[in-house]
């Protein structure tokens, strides 16, 4: 578990790089918002079919004896004495009445227990990144299923009307309260309005429903949901909190070039964001058409000529970012992996120490140990 929570947090870091140095204003917001989401789910999912400890293509046997190869070879070596040491410890081991099960010492089983403050404070580190993560994931969790109560709360208490625009259905909410115009979408699609906005000219009022339309056929309800989940996982990766400030940023920019396409007119648009400038604030999980936060990026970017979408590209952008995390994948877990054994073997000998007081333990048994747990 933790080779894969360390492995999502490299991917998403690299595939945030790329995004930011490869993909970012270079592409249309739609091509730029596929690689977005490529991003986050190819670092949850491409570590599952590398980490060993899962055994997905090897049987438990098999994969029992390939976590003893990897112990024997790559961690316990760090923890065995050489030269006068060894001999010392060699000596101390056959002296002693208890030192091991085993039939016979020998002397490539011997383990020597050094104090290490490097591993003493990662060994910590662990233990609390943990009691973090239940914390973290137990009010994040919390937090959605509010939101989400406090928007079926919103439906039942808000007066509804049905509407058609060219085809397109919809439910329009008048809350009891002020709210800025948006949308968002459970099991029904759904925009909260005003009566003021009937103050509008009708190519302004139906360029506002293209503009939330947008956002309920982009499902930027649910993914603003599911990437919420995600910071269960993320919430220390920094990386992870600019891309989803940026996937806020894209599904603003298409919902606009699809108001503008409808609309026909950018710079006439560009006025109505303008005029609809307003500090009402929406519910969490609601596309607030006005998002004053990206005002003005907005605005700039409705009258710079977008750039057009192009499906090959996402084809193109998927299959790299595919084959860039699987490469990077394959090659760092096994790095990854070796260095959360070690860790594991320190801090079991550290515990045999501090109960027994001895500096010398047994390889065999200590593997026979670490395979039971």
């Amino acid at each position: 578990m933790l080779s894969y929570l360390i492995l999502t947090y490299i991917l998403c870091l690299i595939g945030g790089v790329l995004y930011w140095g490869l993909v970012r204003e270079r592409m249309s917001s739609y091509n730029q918002k596929a690689v977005l989401l490529s991003v986050f789910g190819l670092s949850l999912i491409t570590p599952l079919f590398f980490i060993q400890s899962t055994a997905f293509f090897l049987s438990p046997e098999k994969a029992q004896k390939e976590a003893v190869y990897i112990l024997e070879e790559s961690v316990f070596i760090d923890f065995c004495p050489v030269g006068e040491v060894l001999e010392a410890c060699y000596q101390q081991a056959v002296t002693s009445e208890q030192f091991c099960a085993c039939d016979e010492i020998q002397k490539d089983n011997i383990l020597m227990y050094q104090s290490s403050s490097i591993y003493d404070f990662l060994v910590w580190q662990q233990t609390a990144f943990w009691k973090i993560l239940v914390a973290a994931a137990t009010l994040i969790l919390l937090v959605i299923l509010v939101n989400i109560i406090y928007l079926l709360y919103l439906i039942r208490n808000s007066r509804q009307e049905h509407y058609d625009l060219k085809g397109r259905k919809f439910t329009i909410l008048y809350p009891n309260r002020p709210l800025s115009v948006g949308s968002f979408q459970l099991w029904n699609r759904y925009i909260i309005w005003q009566k003021e906005m009937y103050d509008l000219e009708k190519e302004e009022k139906e360029a506002i429903l293209w503009h939330e339309l947008s956002h309920i056929y982009q499902k930027d309800t649910w993914i603003k949901i599911i990437v919420n989940l995600f910071q269960v996982i993320w919430f220390l990766h920094p990386m992870y909190y600019l891309l989803r400030q940026d996937l806020e940023r894209l599904s603003e920019y298409i919902a606009d070039e699809w108001a503008v396409f409808h609309l026909g007119d950018a710079r006439q648009y560009a006025a109505l964001l303008l005029k609809m400038k307003t500090q009402q604030q929406s519910p969490k999980y609601v596309q607030d058409f006005n998002n004053g936060q990206l005002f003005k990026q907005r605005i700039k970017h409705i009258l710079s000529n977008p750039k057009s979408y192009r499906p090959s590209l996402n084809v193109l952008n998927i299959a790299f970012l595919a084959m860039s995390f699987a490469l990077i994948s394959y090659y760092s877990l096994p790095i990854i992996d070796t260095q959360i054994n070690k860790l594991q073997v320190y801090q079991t000998l550290s515990a045999h120490n501090h109960e027994s007081g001895r500096t010398t333990f047994c390889k065999k048994c200590l593997q026979e140990e670490l395979k039971k747990h």
